[in-house]
């Protein structure tokens, strides 16, 4: 099975960094490669992921380590905003180099620099920020300790990703991907790790020569993983603290947000050809003076078949709240924080983990060990008739009518996968996916089907 790595970050009790402690963040860190992300087990197919550090020549000194990736990928969609004719064709690419300096065992200096690209992308695209940002400092942190030392300190602009990334994940399938300011300070003992962070999520801005995170948004917490409390189960609990200094609620009243959200993921180690996972998480707090109370849930359950192909056969049941009442100044639907979620909720992204019900079925296939098949089959509904749809990164996509919608059922989505790895180095992936509108988009959009194509060439050198 492919493994997710995750990383992380401490809530300090402030409610923003000061402005020296953002720029000491990043200043500290002008040495750093890519931030290694801690390996973790999971259940989930993982984000494509490059390897951060690779050696450039048996000639370079040992405290010196150099590499990075170049990856283009061509993608095609049609049915935007479930419109017969709205499409849009058009290619992504991005370039990344990585430096790491470990003087001694117990200080690292790494950074990265990325370069992305969207030719051909439409200019009305929202959030081009995702798609396409110059030559910027992607990763520049200082780590003191071993990456096996009982305590360990990590400060600058670095990753974030925990378990199967649900609710903080770097989102690297994205062009520019995502990062934190942060400070991270991680504590582990045999069978056990505890992260304890606070963060800023670095704002994407192609006009702006470096990317800055922005004064008082915030992510503080703590994430940890036990593997000795009950045999073959590693737990996972959780507490994040999100803030932000000028957010409007449903009412269109500005203020803070001061976002709760604690849960435990437990999945399984060692059960043989079965494998499982699954998340109970509650948010609470407050938007603006309106009181926030939602949940989410996700039970995921798998099995290896000792057949041709090595089948692996899974299903998934998710579950996001929503809003009961759009004008009762209390806020129930769902927020999935900083997720990756491309993976959980369909290729397409029309779906995210926000007033949500879907029912995943699949299969993954391995003709050869370096090709990978993966057919993944989405149905989804409303959690609640009365909100609206969202898409995978939490934005309203699809209002209810008044009154709340006649039929809940959004519709069904179908993906497809190729993985080819022909090397170590070199990574090619097709995907296609198309959504079947079902009764909900059919009477409050356009209702025409939407399908999402790309192809994918990695090289990391």
């Amino acid at each position: 099975m492919p493994r997710i790595s995750r990383s992380g970050k401490f809530s300090l009790g402030n409610r923003g960094w000061p402005g020296w402690t953002r720029r000491a963040a990043v200043g500290i860190a002008l040495f750093t490669p890519a931030a290694a992300v801690a390996q973790a087990q999971s259940t989930a197919p993982a984000e494509p992921r490059y390897t951060l550090r690779h050696s450039i020549g048996d000639d370079m000194p040992e405290w010196l380590s150099l590499g990075g990736e170049f990856r283009v990928r061509a993608e095609g969609r049609s049915g935007l905003g479930f419109a017969a004719d709205r499409n849009d064709d058009y290619s992504l690419w991005r370039v990344r180099i990585d430096i790491g300096i470990q003087p001694v065992d117990w200080l690292k200096f790494g950074f990265q620099g990325q370069d992305a690209r969207a030719p051909g992308i439409r200019d009305s695209v929202p959030n081009i920020g995702a798609f396409s940002d110059g030559f910027d400092v992607r990763q520049a942190y200082t780590q003191l300790g071993r990456d096996d030392s009982p305590v360990t300190v990590t400060v600058g602009r670095q990753l974030l990703a925990y378990g199967d990334q649900r609710l903080v994940g770097a989102l690297d399938w994205a062009n520019t991907a995502r990062v934190f300011d942060a400070v991270k300070v991680r504590i582990q003992r045999p069978g056990s790790e505890l992260d304890i962070f606070s963060a800023s999520v670095v704002q994407n801005d192609p006009g702006r020569r470096i990317n800055q995170s922005a004064e008082g948004n915030n992510l503080h917490g703590f994430y940890g993983s036990f593997r000795r409390v009950i045999p073959h189960v590693i737990l996972e609990p959780y507490v994040l603290w999100q803030t932000t200094p000028a957010a409007t609620n449903e009412l269109n009243i500005r203020g803070d947000l001061d976002r709760y959200t604690a849960g435990m993921r437990v999945w399984n180690d060692d059960l043989g050809p079965w494998d499982y996972g699954g998340a109970l998480v509650r948010q609470w707090g407050n938007l603006a003076g309106a009181p926030i109370e939602a949940w989410g849930y996700y039970a995921e359950v798998g099995h290896t078949l000792d057949a041709s192909l090595s089948p692996r056969l899974f299903a998934e049941y998710t579950f996001g709240s929503g809003d009961e009442d759009p004008a009762d100044g209390k806020v129930g639907g769902f927020v999935d924080v900083y997720p990756t979620a491309h993976r959980w909720y369909g290729y397409n992204d029309l779906v995210g983990w926000r007033n949500v019900k879907n029912i995943r079925l699949g299969t993954e296939l391995w003709p050869g060990p370096k090709v990978r098949l993966q057919f993944d089959f989405h149905s989804f509904w409303l959690a609640n008739r009365r909100d609206a749809l969202y898409n995978v990164g939490g934005r309203l996509s699809v209002k209810a009518p008044e009154g709340g919608a006649a039929e809940t059922k959004i519709g069904d989505e179908v993906n497809a996968t190729v993985a080819y790895d022909p090397s170590k180095v070199i990574g090619i992936e097709v995907v296609a996916g198309h959504m079947f509108p079902g009764p909900f988009l059919k009477a409050n959009s356009p209702g025409y089907g939407n399908t999402f194509v790309y192809l994918s060439f990695i090289y990391r050198f």
